[in-house]
């Protein structure tokens, strides 16, 4: 597979290649668009934040026919595209040897500096060619700020929250999460920008 990268790169490879060649990679691979980027841990922050969003969805899903993943889970487009959101939720029954996500409900991302313009830009429509995805979740992890975007029909409508007593509304599973829950434990270094007061 080695010399399948040299001769075509991984951004010109089939779906079936580029995973076959992402699989023997030291670090996780993401395609977008075409582009390739690796994948790199978060800082603790991050990390923090994402746990809570795990454990909050897990417990308010129980006994639902939905379930929560993790970093480690890739999210497949149907135009070949692969992505390793921060949390993903799907529904429905899979097999728990499954590796990959081609129809989650929820996807959430974490915000980091070297992250930030591609989640709010050309990965944001990328998740969103994704028939059965019908909210993209982005959270800032150094402010409580978070930006909640919801399908309706063919329309995306973006909710911004700036308030820690905000909620994440997910209409499609039917539950909410506190910005404060979220955030817990997480000491935030920016404050949220002022409201537009016009």
């Amino acid at each position: 597979m080695t010399e399948v990268a040299r001769q075509i790169g991984p951004e010109r490879m089939s779906l079936a290649e580029f995973l076959a060649w992402e699989e023997a990679q030291a670090v996780r691979q993401e395609r977008v668009g075409g582009a390739v980027f690796a994948v790199t841990g978060g800082t603790l922050a991050h990390n923090t934040i994402a746990l809570n969003l795990v454990g909050a969805l897990r417990q308010r899903l129980a006994g639902s026919h939905c379930r929560v993943f993790a970093a480690d889970v890739r999210v497949v487009t149907p135009q070949g595209d692969v992505m390793y959101p921060d949390v993903v939720v799907a529904c429905g029954e899979r097999p728990d040897t499954d590796r990959e996500i081609r129809d989650p409900v929820v996807v959430v991302e974490v915000l980091s500096g070297s992250t930030e313009e591609r989640d709010h830009g050309f990965k944001r429509w990328t998740y969103a060619t994704i028939p059965s995805l019908r909210h993209y979740l982005l959270i800032a992890q150094d402010r409580a700020e978070a930006e909640v975007s919801s399908r309706d029909g063919e329309v995306w409508r973006s909710l911004y929250l700036r308030d820690p007593g905000a909620s994440l509304r997910l209409e499609a599973l039917g539950l909410e999460i506190g910005l404060t829950e979220v955030l817990a434990g997480v000491t935030l270094t920016q404050p949220a920008p002022a409201a537009d007061t016009g």
